[in-house]
């Protein structure tokens, strides 16, 4: 007998909505490794140069690799801060537009494949296409069609979370971090 598992999750606006600000929150956690690299190669580059071409003194050099940095720090933070008011105002229009459809998402797993129907869409993959995360007890459930497509599944969403993480431990693999 083939194993199968049948999942249905219904739509709640309050689990939606928080799991989509942890999803926020994750991304730029993953993001933040990658701009402090980006900082200190900038700054080796320029000690490079300044070192090359420089008739200053190492004491300016510092003062301008602060300032620099400094000055990288608060765009960054603007820039996160303007990417969580238009996260925001997404979240407010995708969750408005969610509530217009059938309020019950289905996840079949089955030996070769996975499927998540809904109305708004039905995505099917097989298991070597399919990796998974679990971050503060949200399942993400990443398949590659050409882009990732990512779906979360929560603990509090479903009372067969356990089945779930089971079930994609035994077909795919844990995506690194």
């Amino acid at each position: 007998m083939e194993n199968t598992l049948n999942v249905p999750i219904t739509f709640n606006e309050n689990i939606v909505r928080k799991q989509l600000w942890k999803y926020f929150y994750y991304s730029w956690k993953k993001k933040l490794p990658t701009i402090l690299r980006n900082l200190c190669y900038t700054l080796l580059i320029l000690f490079i140069f300044d070192s090359l071409i420089g008739n200053k003194s190492r004491y300016d050099f510092l003062r301008f690799a602060f300032i620099f940095s400094g000055v990288v720090c608060i765009f960054y933070l603007i820039y996160f801060f303007y990417q969580k008011a238009n996260h925001s105002i997404k979240l407010d229009k995708h969750i408005d537009e969610l509530k217009g459809y059938h309020p019950i998402t289905e996840l079949y797993f089955d030996e070769d494949s996975i499927l998540i129907k809904s109305e708004q869409f039905d995505v099917r993959s097989i298991w070597k296409k399919v990796t998974y995360e679990v971050y503060n007890k949200i399942i993400l459930i990443h398949i590659e069609l050409g882009t990732v497509f990512t779906f979360l599944v929560s603990e509090e969403e479903t009372n067969q979370y356990t089945e779930i993480l089971e079930f994609l431990k035994s077909k795919t693999k844990s995506k690194d971090k």
